[in-house]
């Protein structure tokens, strides 16, 4: 897709002014069919985007962020696109009784219904032919456990059971799927691409940024939460989320982590102070205009909750990643700047920062926490921070694993 197909493309989908998400699937697919995108390209759909509506727009992001982890991504095409809704394009396979869709978001194939006549299904896997014979009968689980095993040898696959949307395809958890069922989904991975052995499974990193506030209309924390997204870490496949600048949308945001957990989050937000690690949130917000300039209560994060907590992200780590930028490094924590003081300003950064320690201090399947950025902080510095947070929870997760 060209720059000037995607403008034409954005004219187009405009109705009453906007471009709704369904749009933008469209739109992403169409690029992601037509080999991808530049960076130019890139550039000019972010540019763009400034003239969504917030879902529209998050929506976008997501999809950049998913296609920017080369390491991440397995690239799948199907049978012929029939049409996109939500996040997913459905595709007909060529077996009557199956149909298929493809996960926008993530390296999800799902199946649904049982062949009604034997056929063949092909699709196209990184680039390379993978046909199956299907039969009379078979289940959808039965049709991607043969996709499964005729996969390209640097790609490898998890077969869940559900319906033809999973519930949290990236986490690659879930139900194993059975022979019998008829709504199936095969999620997909490279494990030597992200840093694995053979039969790991990548962790799920989340990261954050946060929205407008208080006159900041492209807060950089947001930015260079997406930027980390894109990047992409070893080990791990990461989702890249904007939160409002609300108590509403930390709590939803929270709460979502909490049925669902992920392996490594690292929430961020702007200072124009120092970039570092919160290692001591505060039982505490203040009463300031949240980023919908409603007035906020001064009352405590968590009733009756400790007066402060010590954040879940290994701080050691942290330092010992940060070192070797030496005179440049600009992120601080309390291991190495004897003048560390946490920050008390009591607004949302410490409120998601508090929340996060109070979820996820005792789990050690979870390593979350919050830290500040500024608009001048390096992102290559940002980076080894998450890389080096995400091997330390590989390590742990690999300490957990029986010997033989």
């Amino acid at each position: 897709m060209t720059i000037k197909g995607i403008r034409a493309a954005l004219t187009q989908a405009r109705k009453d002014g906007k471009v709704d998400v369904a749009e933008v699937d469209k739109i992403v697919l169409k690029a992601r069919s037509g080999w991808g995108l530049d960076p130019s390209e890139r550039a000019e759909l972010v540019k763009m985007a400034d003239t969504f509506d917030d879902p529209a727009k998050q929506r976008l992001l997501s999809h950049l962020s998913a296609m920017g982890q080369k390491s991440a991504w397995v690239n799948v095409e199907a049978g012929g696109l029939t049409s996109v809704k939500g996040r997913y394009a459905n595709y007909a396979v060529g077996v009557p009784g199956l149909c298929a869709k493809l996960g926008l978001f993530d390296n999800c194939f799902s199946m649904k219904g049982a062949a009604k006549a034997d056929g063949l299904v092909k699709v196209a896997i990184e680039g390379q032919s993978v046909s199956v014979n299907v039969k009379k009968g078979e289940t959808a689980a039965q049709v991607l456990e043969k996709v499964k095993a005729a996969l390209p040898r640097q790609v490898s696959g998890v077969l869940l059971q559900g319906d033809v949307q999973p519930y949290d395809g990236a986490s690659f958890q879930g139900t194993a799927a059975q022979s019998a069922d008829t709504a199936a989904h095969l999620m997909l991975y490279k494990p030597a691409s992200l840093g694995l052995t053979p039969g790991e499974l990548p962790l799920k990193v989340v990261v954050t940024g946060y929205g407008a506030f208080m006159g900041i209309t492209d807060n950089p924390s947001a930015n260079l939460a997406q930027q980390l997204a894109e990047a992409g870490v070893k080990g791990g496949i990461v989702e890249y989320r904007r939160l409002d600048v609300t108590t509403d949308a930390v709590d939803r945001f929270v709460a979502e982590m909490r049925r669902s957990p992920p392996d490594v989050i690292l929430s961020m937000g702007v200072t124009h102070g120092q970039a570092q690690v919160e290692e001591r949130p505060e039982n505490h917000l203040g009463a300031a205009p949240d980023g919908n300039n409603v007035q906020m209560t001064d009352r405590q994060v968590r009733t009756g909750g400790p007066g402060e907590l010590t954040t879940d992200l290994p701080v050691q780590t942290i330092d010992d990643a940060l070192k070797p930028f030496g005179d440049a490094r600009v992120v601080g924590t309390s291991r190495s700047d004897p003048n560390y003081a946490p920050d008390r300003s009591a607004y949302l950064c410490n409120y998601l920062g508090y929340n996060l320690a109070t979820e996820f201090a005792g789990t050690p399947k979870t390593t979350a926490g919050f830290m500040h950025i500024s608009p001048q902080t390096p992102p290559d510095q940002m980076h080894a921070v998450l890389e080096a947070v995400t091997a330390r929870q590989l390590d742990w997760r690999r300490e957990q694993q029986p010997t033989n």
